[in-house]
């Protein structure tokens, strides 16, 4: 049976009409407190140890023994302080007893083609985040299962004939990250699957255009790219602009009546004029199919792009203290990227792709690198930062071990 409610409110957050799961020095901790603070590792500022630091000394957070809460949070297997999972157990030991369960090969011994796996799952940081990323995905766990048990193959077409593929594509990912799999770029892989789905659903004239010109162009470009190491995420993203722009154009001329071989420059101009400036785009794609002769000798002109007006100094200033007033609803994640759009000047489309190993906190001074030099990041701004970091759900999971 779960526990009532208490009608007081919690000593930490003011909450009323929540569960508690402890009563300490301070006062009755609701669960998502507790929580939070039995999650916190850090240097105590009461005896200077790195600890875990549940409690609170002058409203900074300290060890247990420093602020007097009756409880011992140690694991009584490995030592480790830290929230206990099941009885007296850390969830790095509740990980690892679960996880030679799920990995056994029948034997009681865990899978020998699968001990890499093991060892960098129980090796991570955050252990719980690992059992919750096993618990909510019974894809993955029944996958892994029936692989530690012979049943079904280690090899990039069992993932990939799986009735569910994308529920799996992160332990494919994990596979490949420890070599447990031959290497293979999942991201071309998935950029062919997306363009067999596009081109499934054209006329068959379409569809044969379509891929042509995404194989010569955008596949040649790919690999090109990934032979020489330059190629990156957003090459992905391009190549699927062009091909939709592309596709969206064919399907102008059908709809009009025409076919490929059809086209005339009124087309073209209706189709530049009808929508978002996206559809210049396409532009490489006509250029390509003029030049093979899929289309006939049209024009398709560069698109303008109109001045963006940037704002005041005064507007900026205005902005950044907006996303420190302490009673702001703007939620933790863009409060950060706002604060390094108007702080650094960063595009959102880089902060957007950042990783946790880009903020260093060394001796209290927060830290960010968006090339090689690290910036400060100075009072109030890097409370906002720090606050968004502790907030954030599982990012340690073997699934998500870098994004912020």
């Amino acid at each position: 049976m779960s526990r009532p409610a208490f009608t007081g409110p919690c000593a930490r957050c003011d909450r009323t009409g929540v569960r508690f799961a402890a009563t300490w020095p301070e006062g009755r901790i609701c669960r998502r407190c507790y929580q939070r603070a039995t999650r916190l590792h850090g240097t105590c500022p009461g005896c200077a140890q790195h600890r875990l630091l549940p409690g609170l000394l002058d409203g900074a957070p300290a060890c247990a023994d420093c602020t007097g809460i009756p409880a011992d949070f140690h694991c009584t297997r490995c030592g480790r302080e830290d929230e206990f999972v099941r009885t007296g157990l850390c969830a790095h030991c509740c990980l690892a007893d679960d996880l030679t369960v799920l990995l056994d090969d029948g034997t009681g011994a865990i899978a020998a083609p699968l001990l890499p796996l093991f060892t960098a799952l129980t090796g991570q940081k955050h252990a719980r985040s690992a059992r919750i990323w096993l618990t909510i995905n019974r894809h993955a766990e029944q996958l892994l299962r029936d692989l530690a048990q012979g049943r079904l193959p280690l090899t990039h077409q069992t993932f990939q004939e799986h009735p569910c593929p994308g529920k799996v594509a992160f332990l494919r990912a994990l596979c490949l990250e420890h070599q447990l799999l031959e290497p293979v770029n999942l991201d071309i892989e998935r950029f062919q699957s997306w363009l067999e789905t596009k081109v499934s659903a054209l006329p068959a004239e379409d569809a044969r255009i379509i891929r042509q010109y995404a194989l010569w162009v955008h596949l040649n470009r790919i690999h090109h790219l990934q032979a020489t190491e330059g190629l990156k995420k957003g090459t992905f993203l391009a190549a699927k602009q062009s091909i939709t722009m592309a596709i969206g154009l064919l399907g102008h001329l059908r709809a009009r009546g025409h076919s490929p071989a059809e086209c005339t420059q009124h087309d073209v101009d209706a189709w530049l004029a009808g929508g978002p400036t996206t559809r210049s785009l396409a532009r490489g794609f006509v250029r390509w199919a003029v030049e093979h002769g899929h289309l006939p000798t049209v024009d398709f002109p560069y698109r303008i792009a109109q001045a963006t007006p940037v704002i005041s100094q005064a507007q900026r200033l205005e902005h950044l203290r907006t996303l420190t007033e302490p009673s702001t609803q703007i939620p933790g994640t863009l409060q950060v990227a706002a604060l390094f759009l108007l702080l650094y000047g960063q595009s959102l489309t880089r902060i957007s792709r950042m990783r946790l190993a880009q903020i260093h906190d060394t001796e209290g001074k927060l830290t960010v690198s968006f090339t090689d030099d690290r910036l400060q990041i100075p009072p109030p701004f890097d409370r906002i930062v720090r606050a968004h970091l502790d907030a954030l759900p599982h990012t340690n999971t073997s699934a998500h071990r870098a994004n912020t």
